[in-house]
């Protein structure tokens, strides 16, 4: 056993919590991300502290709120003074970790001219292209040029939008002429699988982050017609009146039927990035350092899927499928794992999952982040503090909304005003209750509980420069 295990975080893009076989979501095959869920905890209540990709990315590995980072959106760019310096990469390699991070990190906006670095403390770093402001030791354009430009010519040829989710013909999809093999995530994923059996002799920390299934729904030729059509589950058709109806026309013309075939395609990919992520449990094993590894699968966000109307997709919003995601922790058994094969209600955040690392590790510094080591759940002991709300932010049109999420209750402050729903009645938030006088109680528990939450951060930020050697002052000492 060792006495600072490994930490792996294996991550998807916009994937929706529910999305998983352990999750029994239709016929949707999930064998590697199954098993951790068997040798784990699953944790079924989990929400982003942000969304969409780059803030939630801060968000986990900083373990801070956005409103703490200063990043709320895809265009917020830090400039390298700013980064945390307890952030995950460089918390972990001043420890003596060897450490990596495999495939799309966003981390600071592609569009933004900066110079590049190890800003964020990963000594190897290889990803699907060249991502701004890093120094990347390879990556799959270089590798694979050829491949890269075919791809990129393909998607074009299929109308497909250069960010991916920005119309209807990314969200439909098409079936490639490249097999699972010859595409991004299979090479991100194969080069975290060679980093483990390249320091398989001292501890280390890997980040392998997948691009898919975010959108566009492109789907490897070997894995076309994996799931049919009309046999995947979809969400009940809406209710007239929705506040956020008019949000979505960049993704008009779509039938029930187009969004069995869009489903179809999604689940596609998350089987996908499982065979994916597969490769790195499988270097684990043949490196004996599974039992002993901490493991944890998540996603950096949702994806509402169709979940409020056909025109309904992505994640620039509050609503349940785009905050909520998936969370798989697999402990190191020396943690405990009385728990491994169950499920977890309790409120919990991507800000949880560093102060979580940090204390499997035995490394300082999870006192000083708001989140909430999850560390005791694994054995069956309660958590240091349990929140009464989950906190998702989102910054629209240069305004600050929130999500406040409880067990049964969920308060919006969104660009259509107060919303309220009873999770407990009404899990798909179709019925808006803030308009309600009964509802003026509720929603002040939710203003009360986001305050409190607030207070903790302030609190343990106060903390942060009292832990210092001290000696006798002297203002005229020479």
């Amino acid at each position: 056993m060792r006495a600072h295990p490994n930490v792996v975080i294996l991550m998807n893009d916009q994937h929706s919590h529910d999305v998983l076989g352990c999750a029994g979501f239709g016929p949707l095959r999930t064998p590697a991300l199954d098993r951790l869920a068997a040798d784990g905890v699953r944790f079924t209540q989990a929400t982003c502290a942000s969304t969409p990709c780059l803030p939630s990315r801060h968000n986990l590995l900083h373990g801070l709120y956005a409103f703490q980072t200063g990043a709320y959106t895809n265009g917020h760019c830090l400039s390298v003074d700013e980064i945390p310096s307890l952030t995950m990469g460089r918390v972990f390699r001043d420890a003596g970790y060897r450490t990596a991070a495999c495939g799309k990190m966003h981390l600071f906006p592609y569009s933004t001219r900066m110079e590049r670095g190890s800003h964020f403390g990963f000594d190897y770093r290889v990803g699907h292209f060249h991502e701004t402001g890093e120094t990347m030791q390879s990556h799959f354009v270089r590798e694979h040029r050829d491949w890269a430009e075919a791809a990129w010519q393909e998607r074009e040829a299929h109308g497909i939008s250069k960010g991916g989710d920005g119309c209807t013909a990314d969200y439909l999809g098409y079936v490639s002429e490249f097999p699972l093999a010859q595409c991004r995530d299979w090479y991100s994923a194969g080069k975290a699988a060679e980093f483990v059996e390249n320091n398989a002799d001292a501890p280390f920390l890997l980040v392998c982050s997948l691009i898919d299934p975010h959108a566009p729904h492109v789907v490897p030729k070997d894995l076309a017609g994996l799931y049919a059509p009309e046999e995947v589950p979809l969400p009940p058709a809406p209710p007239d009146g929705l506040p956020d109806a008019s949000d979505y026309e960049q993704f008009a013309g779509l039938s029930r039927d187009d969004l069995k075939t869009v489903v179809a395609r999604h689940m596609a990919l998350v089987s996908a990035t499982d065979a994916c992520h597969a490769r790195v449990l499988d270097a684990l094993d043949r490196a004996g350092l599974y039992d002993e590894t901490l493991v944890v699968f998540l996603a950096d966000h949702g994806e509402l899927l169709g979940s409020r109307g056909t025109k309904a997709f992505s994640k620039y919003n509050l609503y349940g499928q785009a905050i909520r995601v998936p969370l798989i922790v697999k402990p190191p058994k020396s943690l405990g794992a009385s728990q491994a094969g169950t499920t977890c209600d309790a409120l919990v955040s991507l800000v949880d999952v560093l102060p979580t690392a940090l204390n499997a590790a035995s490394l300082p510094g999870a006192g000083q982040l708001p989140g909430i080591d999850l560390g005791p759940l694994f054995s069956g002991r309660s958590p240091e503090r349990e929140r009464e709300a989950a906190i998702t932010e989102y910054r629209r049109q240069s305004r600050l909304f929130y999500a406040v999420r409880g067990r049964e209750w969920k308060y919006i402050h969104g660009p259509h005003g107060e919303e309220l729903y009873h999770l407990a009645e009404d899990p798909r938030e179709f019925v808006n209750l803030a308009v309600r006088p009964e509802a003026r109680e509720r929603i002040a528990e939710f203003k009360s509980a986001l305050l409190e939450e607030y207070r903790v951060v302030f609190d343990r930020t106060a903390n942060k420069a009292l832990g210092y050697e001290r000696q006798e002052w002297d203002f005229l000492a020479p």
